[in-house]
């Protein structure tokens, strides 16, 4: 919880940078940038730069070294060398997803998680966002998964918001309603 409130605070201070420099959307995408190099070959980069076994700076070479090859803007490349020299170079992931979470409020947009027991066709990935888009009131970016287990019907998560309108949901809630029901031999 404590990590999380560290986050924030740091996603604030550097959206408000990134939107006084008119590059929210670069930040965010050198943020992911960054990222992906960093999480790379199973974290054998990542783990070195957040793991205190190593001195500051150790970390601090292995950074000056890698920073230039990363592609990323002055301002991004900030925030790292800040999180390394605070020892919160771990909490980058968190950081990174708060600051899109920021960004996507600015812009009035929302990201939602579709599950469906099968792939959505192009159409009805459309119906989708459009529905959830009157649902929300927001401009929608939808990441889709394929669960068989559903059967039939979607799931889609906003935030901490569940829409469930599956098949499995559906069974499931006629299966304890059948359960729940007392019979005249039990009366």
């Amino acid at each position: 919880m404590a990590d999380r409130s560290i986050a924030r605070r740091y996603a604030r201070a550097f959206i408000e940078l990134a939107d006084e420099a008119g590059a929210i959307e670069a930040v965010g995408a050198d943020l992911d940038k960054a990222l992906a190099s960093f999480r790379a070959n199973d974290d054998q980069l990542f783990a070195p730069l957040s793991n205190p076994v190593f001195t500051r700076e150790e970390r601090l070479g292995v950074l000056q070294a890698v920073a230039p090859r990363l592609g990323v803007g002055d301002l991004t490349r900030n925030l790292l060398f800040v999180l390394l020299d605070k020892g919160r170079f771990g909490l980058l992931p968190e950081v990174g997803q708060v600051f899109h979470d920021y960004a996507d409020e600015r812009a009035g947009r929302v990201r939602v998680l579709v599950q469906t027991a099968a792939p959505l066709t192009p159409q009805l990935e459309t119906e989708v966002i459009a529905a959830l888009q009157k649902a929300t009131g927001k401009d929608v970016i939808i990441e889709t998964q394929v669960d068989e287990r559903l059967i039939g019907g979607i799931v889609a998560r906003v935030g901490s918001v569940v829409y469930d309108a599956s098949i499995r949901t559906r069974i499931e809630n006629i299966k304890q309603r059948l359960l729940s029901t007392r019979t005249p031999a039990q009366a």
